[in-house]
């Protein structure tokens, strides 16, 4: 891998991000609204704190798709040939973020409320 191929990779992961993030905080906001209309609960500065610290945990395992490349590129030789499956690997881990998030909500408020 070239330095162009590196920045190439790069801007594609990079570029793609934004959906993931409007994703995310979608099914994390569907999971909120969902429970927060269900239940009394009286929302907390520690309840920011925690939806905060989870987009930057979700960003960075968001990160992981261009350094598993660039893993396989210096250690692997291009071995597995990553590349080849960028967009399963970015509608998988989007459709894991998204479904982790809602479940986490739903557990969040379910151990809080009872």
């Amino acid at each position: 891998m070239t330095l162009e191929q590196l920045k190439s990779n790069i801007k594609w992961w990079e570029s793609k991000r934004w959906v993931y993030n409007i994703l995310v905080g979608l099914s994390g906001g569907l999971g909120l609204f969902k429970m927060l209309t269900a239940t009394t609960y009286d929302w907390s500065y520690c309840d920011t704190l925690v939806i905060i610290i989870w987009g930057i945990g979700a960003n960075l395992f968001y990160s992981l798709g261009t350094l598993l490349e660039l893993f396989d590129w210096y250690y692997l030789n291009n071995r597995l040939r990553l590349q080849r499956f960028r967009e399963l690997l970015l509608v998988l881990g989007t459709a894991f973020s998204c479904l982790y998030t809602y479940g986490s909500v739903l557990i969040y408020f379910i151990g809080s409320v009872f």
